[in-house]
């Protein structure tokens, strides 16, 4: 009988059979997204936010924070997490959304949608208007 480890590849040996890629990145730490992927850094931990297929995470496992393409208050006035708003809320902490739509009336209105994270790192929104009050089309 042989040892345990007898047969095994060394990792390098698998790069070529990996269909997603090399996790090694340079810095000694692993990774399984690419550079374009990056949204920007994480508001509550500051690691990488990262697109995937469902929404935005934070791609450091002990972190909550997830901002989701299938997103109840952005479809309640009539918009969608696209990754134009991910990149303004996570780098910016607001974003400017034109023609919403309130669901209640059906009137159009503009509107700064600003994010705020609480003590367990899940993501907030809050509505904000322009000055001037809202503006009736």
């Amino acid at each position: 009988m042989g040892t345990v480890d007898e047969g095994w590849k060394d990792a390098s040996d698998f790069a070529d059979e990996l269909p997603f890629g090399n996790f090694e990145d340079g810095s000694g730490t692993t990774q399984a997204y690419e550079a374009d992927d990056i949204v920007g850094n994480c508001p509550v931990c500051g690691t990488h936010v990262v697109e995937r297929e469902k929404g935005f995470f934070c791609n450091n496992m002990d972190c909550n924070f997830a901002l989701w393409k299938n997103n109840r208050f952005f479809q309640a006035i009539g918009k969608e997490m696209t990754r134009e708003v991910a990149d303004d809320l996570v780098n910016g902490g607001t974003v400017k959304l034109i023609d919403c739509k309130s669901q209640r009336t059906g009137n159009t209105f503009s509107c700064y949608v600003d994010l705020t994270t609480d003590e367990e790192g899940k993501a907030h929104f809050e509505i904000r208007f322009p000055k001037g009050g809202r503006r009736r089309e």
